[in-house]
């Protein structure tokens, strides 16, 4: 599981489509635009989750909820 999260370091990734819709919906209600593509930047090893950013956002989301691009 660990060799499978780094390889998505680096990588641009998609939310699906229901873990996406959880963050459109905060950022309509701030009045913030947010594009569903993220930049994977580390890996949460306590909580094997992968840590991205897009725009002004950091998420921290487990692999099964992310595609790649």
């Amino acid at each position: 599981m660990k060799k499978q999260l780094e390889e998505y370091v680096g990588c641009v990734v998609r939310l699906n489509k229901a873990a996406f819709q959880k963050i459109k919906e905060q950022a309509d209600r701030s009045g913030k635009f947010v594009e569903n593509y993220f930049l994977v930047a580390s890996v949460s090893r306590q909580m094997r989750k992968l840590v991205c950013y897009g725009w002004d956002l950091r998420l921290t989301v487990s692999m099964s909820d992310v595609v790649p691009v």
